[in-house]
């Protein structure tokens, strides 16, 4: 019955074992999928030319297995000028094959803003994002690249603006 008991326990795990390594093999960095209008919203301006805004970054787990979103940096360039650096210290589950939104706030010089080379918030512009993303699934931490690069029209919405999407 002892022999028995400890064969069933080998058996089990030996069955288990590779399930949880394949299946971590597939956890992959979730698709960034913005909309083509991107909406940039100001949260506040100070006297010193600095605005702090916020993207809700739009991604999609493409992985069978759900994950908890443990954070991240990036870096947001806009038609190649940096315009800031992001901590994401959000904490959220998110399950497999699902849609989920990032909130991502920075602060940036927009005093600077008419320096950049052709930039024209009613035509095409170069979004790219670099950085790292954290995860864990089934216990197992691991840190994704964040690497997205795509041609957006800037919709900004003001401080104190009426969203027409709220009723």
């Amino acid at each position: 019955m002892k022999l028995f008991r400890c064969s069933a326990r080998m058996l089990m795990l030996a069955a288990g074992l590779p399930l949880l390594l394949a299946s971590c093999s597939v956890f992959d960095t979730p698709e960034i999928r913005e909309p083509k209008e991107l909406p940039i919203r100001i949260l506040k301006f100070d006297t010193s030319g600095h605005a702090q805004i916020r993207i809700e970054a739009h991604c999609y787990n493409q992985n069978r297995l759900g994950f908890n979103f443990k954070g991240g940096e990036l870096d947001l360039h806009l038609n190649s000028y940096k315009l800031g650096h992001a901590v994401i210290d959000t904490n959220f589950s998110v399950d497999g094959h699902s849609n989920f939104m990032v909130p991502i706030q920075l602060t940036i010089n927009a005093a600077e803003l008419g320096a950049i080379p052709g930039l024209d918030f009613t035509k095409d512009n170069l979004v790219k994002v670099n950085g790292t993303m954290k995860g864990t699934a089934l216990g197992i931490s691991k840190s994704l690249p964040i690497n997205y690069e795509k041609q957006h029209t800037i919709k900004l919405i003001l401080p104190y603006a009426v969203d027409e999407n709220v009723k």
